[in-house]
């Protein structure tokens, strides 16, 4: 693996075509930092610098990995937390961030930031702010894929913006490579979601506190979230009100209870707020839906 490489980057003008591509390379490169080195350093637009409480927010996503060294990045919905050589941080558009090599370390990175329509779709389907660092899958690869993105920025050829954002999804797919052989990872996430799921199930009278769950089980709230979104398609608050109103519909029909018992054993608050969510899930009222049967 590179342990020490040639500083370069190149911030790219908008360019009307490469948007109707649907990806849009935005600006991209690789950068040394020596231990006890000013980071970021000089160089970058304005906008890019982080501000005097050491965040930024940007309006695209950018992949930033690090191919030597170590250090820390945080965020809106990400804990602050250690990264190491072989990691790639994802940063999101809207989502405050910061990050910065450790001192002692220094590191050495490369990284593109992009911005389209079908960035959107892609990073919204298998990517998540709540899971921001992420271990490279084909690294070697990988590191020549950046190279080959910085030798094509210095390239005058014709459709060169549309040949650098065709680089993006490429990028994107190594990163998909390293998180789907995480085996360890996907068990441990999917014990995970299996003891959040009885434990719901066994107190299907309450709202559960998921925040105090996540800590019960070991893990933030974020990675709680994500994980179980990932496993189940469902936000934990979406899951338990699903299985709540499975459960109704067997205490009104089976068990013979009214819709205020039924409100009252399921833990809702109000009748009310039990018979709105009844129909938006089921699509007919408690009552009309008893008729029904």
């Amino acid at each position: 693996m590179t342990t020490d490489i040639e500083s370069f980057s190149r911030y790219l003008p908008t360019d009307q075509q490469a948007k109707r591509w649907g990806w849009r390379l935005v600006h991209a490169g690789r950068q040394n930092v020596p231990p006890h080195s000013e980071y970021p350093s000089k160089g970058h637009p304005h906008s890019y610098l982080f501000d005097t409480s050491g965040r930024r927010t940007l309006d695209e996503y950018q992949i930033i990995y690090i191919t030597t060294g170590s250090g820390i990045f945080e965020s809106r919905t990400q804990p602050k937390t250690e990264v190491r050589t072989g990691d790639a941080i994802l940063v999101f558009p809207s989502e405050w961030h910061r990050y910065h090599p450790d001192a002692e370390t220094g590191w050495s990175e490369y990284w593109i930031g992009f911005r389209g329509k079908e960035a959107d779709r892609i990073m919204e389907a298998f990517f998540s702010p709540e899971d921001p660092i992420l271990k490279a899958g084909q690294t070697d690869a990988l590191i020549q894929h950046f190279d080959q993105i910085l030798y094509w920025l210095q390239q005058p050829v014709a459709a060169k913006e549309q040949i650098l954002a065709s680089h993006v999804p490429l990028t994107l797919a190594f990163l998909r490579s390293g998180t789907l052989s995480e085996s360890r990872s996907q068990s441990k996430d999917s014990a995970l979601v299996v003891q959040a799921k009885a434990s719901m199930l066994a107190n299907l009278a309450t709202h559960t506190d998921l925040e105090a769950l996540a800590q019960e089980l070991g893990v933030s709230y974020s990675r709680f979230r994500f994980a179980f979104k990932k496993q189940t398609g469902y936000s934990p608050r979406e899951f338990e009100n699903i299985i709540k109103l499975n459960r109704a519909r067997d205490l009104l029909l089976r068990e013979g209870n009214s819709v205020t018992e039924t409100a009252s054993a399921l833990g809702y608050s109000t009748v009310y707020y039990f018979s709105r969510a009844f129909k938006k899930q089921f699509g007919q009222s408690p009552q009309q839906w008893l008729r029904q049967q």
